[in-house]
Parts: structure tokens; sequence; C-alpha cells
């Protein structure tokens, strides 16, 4: 692994915007009532597509009922990851119940979530430092289909799981993992794991399609939803700078989007104040808008670019995804832009 510099150097190397101490520390104020809202309408859709599920059982429609239900189950990623920020809600306990049941769909042990996430803030898209990141430009085809589909990041979580709750912990987990935390996480892994065991036994010896058909099978059939709106976070963005405009991707999405995916849109803004709530990303935009990039428009024009890139990649490995920033040139800094 390449040598990991220091979190209080890095910290004082990121780009930050301009903007009023007492502004930002108003949009940090937490509050349980826009997580519960958030949260009400993932888990009514949740019940629409599962009735959906329910009365198509036994006929071709079920396939496309499940397909939808995994969708919606697909995006638990979205509240994980504020509980895992503690943004969530204001109620602590709140926070932590949600982060169970979120974490238990999405795979991956509340420890293990809080801590490979805040590496990845404080080192975003470093190659071979950065946790969560996977990929490097130039970016391969295959890369971004895997990615898309979700087999890149949910078949390796599980098995992620798997081996924590064997204890065993790897080196490079350890960069950002305190040996003082290793217990929680695996005893974690084998809550999670005892409780996707159980699943499955009440499959087979309850006789039922129940579980299959309202967690397993969604979680794979579904997954595409979430990993459209993963994917687009930072794949053929520049790396290895220190400013998230360059890095990361804000997009403009619908109204329902934002709900189910709980603003991460705003993905420059939350790697700029990831201790600003979900709820107050629209605010904070509003008050550093003129110092940011123009977001992508929509989902769609962001893979459009991603593709673009890619392609651009293959004639031009240095070449990446440039949004120009507000007084800079409309050419990168370095490398061919896209």
């Amino acid at each position: 692994m390449t040598s990991t510099p220091s979190v209080n150097t890095v910290k004082s190397a990121w780009w930050e915007p301009r903007i009023d101490r007492a502004v930002l520390k108003a949009l940090m104020k937490r509050s349980d009532w826009p997580g519960l809202y958030f949260l009400g309408v993932w888990v009514g859709l949740l019940f629409v597509t599962g009735l959906a599920i329910h009365f198509s059982r036994g006929t071709w429609w079920v396939a496309p009922a499940v397909i939808a239900y995994g969708v919606v189950l697909g995006f638990a990623y979205a509240p994980s990851h504020e509980c895992a920020h503690g943004t969530a809600f204001r109620t602590r306990w709140l926070n932590e119940a949600v982060l169970w049941i979120s974490s238990f769909i999405w795979g991956e042990s509340p420890t293990h979530r809080r801590f490979a996430h805040s590496h990845h803030h404080t080192y975003t898209w470093h190659w071979k430092v950065d946790a969560q990141m996977g990929y490097s430009n130039p970016v391969s085809l295959r890369t971004y289909l895997g990615d898309v589909i979700g087999l890149v990041e949910f078949l390796p979580r599980l098995k992620l799981t798997l081996r924590h709750a064997r204890g065993r912990i790897l080196e490079r987990e350890r960069v950002y993992l305190p040996d003082t935390q290793v217990p929680t996480l695996v005893r974690e892994a084998r809550i999670l794991l005892a409780g996707y065991i159980a699943l499955l036994a009440w499959a087979v010896i309850g006789q039922t399609w129940v579980p299959l058909l309202y967690f397993f099978i969604p979680r794979f059939a579904g997954a595409f939803g979430v990993f459209l709106f993963i994917t687009s976070q930072h794949m053929a963005m520049n790396q290895n700078v220190y400013d998230h405009r360059l890095n990361s991707r804000s997009m403009t999405n619908s109204w329902l989007s934002r709900v189910l995916y709980w603003n991460m849109n705003y993905h420059i803004e939350h790697h700029l104040y990831p201790s600003v709530p979900f709820h107050a990303l629209p605010a904070l935009n509003a008050a550093i808008r003129d110092q940011l990039p123009e977001p992508s428009p929509s989902l769609l024009a962001a893979h459009r670019e991603i593709l673009r890139t890619i392609a651009a990649q293959r004639r031009d490995p240095t070449a990446f995804a440039y949004h120009p920033l507000p007084g800079a040139p409309s050419a990168p800094p370095s490398g061919t832009g896209s």
C-alpha cells in the first residue's frame, strides 16, 4: 500500500470554500424529522412494491415486482451511509437502530461502515490509500459495468463480512480500523451472518419463499438501481487531488431520487462538509454555489459523461471528466479532460 500521509496533513491540504462560520454552524444542526420523513417514504415504497410481489406470485409479473422491490431495498445504502456519519437523526438511539437495520440489508457491519467511510472522506480517491475506491483511472468498460450492476461491491462485501466473522482483519484494514474496535467489528459481523443464516433456515425448514422473495433475490436483482447513483459519485473524475470539486460529481435529480438517495446527489457539498446533515445539503449548496462547478443535469447525463471519458481514456490514459470551476479555464488543469 502507498505510504499514507497523516490525517492532519491531508485535512490542511484540501480546498475549502468561503462560508460564514455562523451559517455553517446552523447548517450542522441535526434533527429527527427529516430523517423520519425520508425513511417513511422508503418504507412506504417497500410496502407498495412488497404488495406487488405478494399479489403477483404464481405469475410472470412476480419478476418485475421483485426487481422493483429490490431497487427500493438497495437504497438501504442511503440511511446506512447517513447514520454511519451520525447525522441522520438527532436522537442517538434512533440513529443507531436505523444504522443496524440498514447495514444488515446493505451487508456491512456498522463499525466497518463508519471507519472505512471516514477514511474515504479523509483520502477521497487517492489511489491505493482511499479504503473505499477499488478502481483507478483509466477506468475500463468492464469495471464500469461491474460497478453499475453492483457485483463489484456487493459480493466482496458479503465475503468481507464472512472474513470478519472469522476474526480475520487484513493489514490494510488496520490502517483505518483502531485495534480497540476489532472485537466490536467481529461481534457485529457474526450477528449479521447469524441473521442471514436464520433467514435461510426459515426458508428451508419452513419451506417458504418469503425470505428469498423479500430479501436475498431482490437484494441481488435490484442492486443496479442504487449502484447507478453510487457509480456516478466519483467515477472518471480526477484522482489524487486535494479538491473535491475535481474528484467528486454533484448532479440534479428528481424529488423521488433525492429522497431515496438522501440528497447524496449533492456529493461535492457532502464531501466538503461531511458533518452537515443530508437535509441541509441543498442549503449548503445555495451558500457556496458561486464557488462550485455546474452539476451534471441528470443521472443519465452523468453516465454519458463517464462513458465518454472511458472512451477518451482509451486514447489518452490521463483523461478525466472535468467540470469547469468558477473563474478557472474551461480546460482541465492537467490531463485531457472530457
